[in-house]
């Protein structure tokens, strides 16, 4: 599945959007701008030559109108000019009609009152439309008779929409060329507006890969915040971290003189139990209390990659000296050059509580397996570590509930009933796995698997 479009891309395609739109829009609003100015001109031009043709016409007798052969506007001498003129009288009856308009039948719309110039759109017989002006004339003669004559020019609109045509295709030309200059502009301006983002990137990918300790001062004001709470972050990782280090030597400090105390009183011979007893009740409040300070840090942003193979033989041989009487056959088969994506002291929380889980529960025999997985693409490998033994087992509906804190599978065997739990904490904020299921040996299996990162 595709993940989510970066946030260059979206700006850039709202930014499209709305210039989309917004061109649009102007597009439409011009052009009608335009088609309605080139229409009042043509109006203007046939009201015009209306009232040159009402200029010329002369009373003649018998109440008859008189017009020149030709008029001043020689389009209406040359037949087919598109440009045409007649009077007709109200009946309809032509009075007089232009050598333009020779073998046509002018429509000439009548206005219903006088005066006013009435503006139509008519078609020749063969479909041809034109835009007509008629203008009706209440004329008077000397002998006072008083008869209506329509007054008609029509002009082809051919022109007129090869005009509005050409306006359009120039409009648009120029919009779309004004369009690529301003998107050019917007991901010019995005690059250069963008860049302290791209640069956080990077500089987080350092942060994780261990190049860069923290992130870079200097970025914008509405950057700044989220730098400094990032940086804040990554220094609190590294504080629990340390903290975790430091809760071991305090351990190791603490227990220095309660076993000090109890090596002199063995050493001398004068063994007082109740003294012993509250050294050993000290001692355990010390461990539980750094176990639980020591858990609470979890897994923190390590930059460091540990081998695994080293690690992994030296807790072996400790095993293999705490459990001297029960003398578990522990085999093991580790890539030689695993490496851990993490701190030594993690490698060995994984690999000291399973494997003393296993050696504690096995019957006689334990089985540790480590492998490097695939790093293709990744900037760290990732690893998986299986433990097995030959014990009773873990019931399956128990799995769940023994990686909890403080829960243990048998309440007679001592322990913390932490290991689970402890190796949990780690693996998972690195977006690992921690498994239990049966063994092929008829025990128990635990698998973690840390993916490549």
């Amino acid at each position: 599945m595709k993940g989510p479009a970066s946030l260059t891309r979206r700006v850039m395609l709202g930014a499209t959007v709305l210039l989309g739109v917004f061109f649009s829009f102007a597009f439409v609003a011009l052009d009608d701008a335009f088609r309605r100015a080139a229409e009042q001109a043509l109006e203007d031009l046939l009201e015009s030559q209306v009232l040159g043709l009402l200029t010329a016409a002369d009373p003649g007798a018998s109440a008859q109108l008189i017009l020149p052969n030709a008029l001043p506007e020689t389009r209406f001498s040359r037949p087919g000019s598109g440009l045409y003129a007649q009077v007709t009288e109200a009946d309809g009856e032509t009075v007089w009609i232009s050598a333009s308009a020779t073998g046509l039948r002018l429509p000439a719309p009548a206005p219903e009152a006088p005066g006013r110039i009435l503006f139509r759109t008519v078609e020749l017989d063969d479909g041809t439309e034109l835009l007509s002006a008629s203008l009706r004339v209440e004329w008077e003669f000397e002998d006072n008779s008083v008869r209506a004559f329509i007054f008609s020019v029509a002009s082809g609109l051919d022109g007129y929409r090869a005009q509005i045509q050409q306006y359009r295709t120039r409009l648009g030309s120029w919009f779309s060329v004004l369009a690529l200059i301003i998107i050019a502009a917007q991901v010019a301006a995005l690059r250069f507006l963008l860049r302290p983002l791209g640069q956080a990137e990077q500089e987080v990918r350092q942060i994780e890969a261990g190049e860069r300790e923290q992130l870079s001062d200097g970025y914008p004001r509405e950057l700044g915040a989220l730098a400094g709470s990032v940086n804040t972050l990554i220094e609190g990782e590294r504080a629990r971290s340390q903290r975790f280090r430091e809760s071991l030597d305090n351990l190791a400090h603490s227990l220095k003189t309660p076993l000090a105390v109890v090596r002199s009183q063995m050493e001398s011979g004068e063994s007082r139990p109740d003294l012993i007893e509250e050294q050993v009740d000290r001692m355990q409040g010390i461990v539980d209390y750094q176990l639980r300070r020591a858990a609470s840090g979890a897994a923190t942003m390590s930059r460091e990659r540990t081998p695994v193979a080293p690690a992994a033989e030296a807790i072996c041989v400790a095993l293999a000296k705490v459990y001297a009487e029960k003398s578990p056959r522990i085999s093991r088969r580790v890539d030689a050059d695993a490496m851990f994506p993490g701190e030594r002291g993690d490698l060995t929380e994984i690999l000291g509580n399973l494997l003393d889980n296993a050696c504690k529960w096995c019957n006689s025999q334990v089985r540790l397996d480590i492998r490097q997985l695939d790093a293709t693409g990744a900037r760290r490998a990732g690893i998986e570590i299986v433990v097995e033994d030959d014990g009773p087992g873990i019931p399956a509906a128990e799995a769940d509930q023994l990686v909890q804190r403080g829960i243990r599978g048998d309440q007679r065997v001592p322990g913390h009933g932490i290991g689970l739990a402890v190796v949990r904490d780690i693996v998972s904020p690195r977006g690992g796995e921690l498994a239990i299921s049966l063994s092929d040996l008829g025990g128990t299996r635990v698998e973690v698997r840390l993916p490549p990162a």
